[in-house]
């Protein structure tokens, strides 16, 4: 199937401070089988999901995107809301400054990811591929190859961290902070 843009939305491949460089969602959004690539935000480089919002992103693949923010980041996708991942490839992010090179969770957010790949993310600070201030739950999913000052494959703030079949290895300097169950 070949790529097309998000519904309603285009990669505007946008260079800014505010949130989302690629699609800032406060309401409800359907993401599938396009490319989110090259965008630049404050937080949220691709993909902003504000609290209260749900994104549903399927198929997908987000590389290149930054984070400059000092704050939150979210190379990838910075989630405030509910988001849905599913068969997604989330390669090459960066949170310069902040937290979740791939995907940050921010407090009172979930995010549910399914048969995802997080590769080759960074974080300047915590989480190179995801960092978790809320829940997370990874099925069939990989966090391999990332980055960060601590917590390099995932940091969780605090113990909602479910892993199902997920590998979660290779990261530097370290997998998983804390180290929670399924984090080999």
């Amino acid at each position: 199937m070949p790529e097309r843009p998000a519904r309603g939305h285009r990669d505007q491949r946008e260079r800014g401070t505010r949130c989302g460089g690629g699609i800032r969602n406060a309401g409800s959004l359907t993401v599938g089988h396009s490319t989110l690539s090259d965008n630049t935000a404050g937080d949220g480089g691709a993909l902003f999901n504000t609290a209260l919002a749900v994104a549903s992103v399927t198929g997908t693949l987000m590389n290149g995107n930054t984070a400059t923010g000092v704050i939150f980041g979210g190379g990838a996708i910075l989630n405030s809301g509910l988001l849905f991942m599913d068969t997604s490839t989330i390669d090459s992010n960066t949170a310069v400054k902040a937290r979740g090179g791939g995907l940050n969770t921010t407090l009172l957010a979930f995010s549910g990811v399914g048969q995802t790949t997080f590769t080759n993310n960074t974080a300047g600070n915590l989480g190179g591929g995801i960092y978790n201030g809320g829940t997370t739950s990874l099925g069939g999913s990989q966090v391999r190859l990332n980055s960060a000052f601590n917590g390099g494959g995932i940091f969780s703030a605090n113990l909602s961290v479910t892993l199902t079949t997920s590998i979660v290895r290779d990261n530097t300097p370290n997998n998983c902070v804390p180290v929670f169950s399924g984090c080999s």
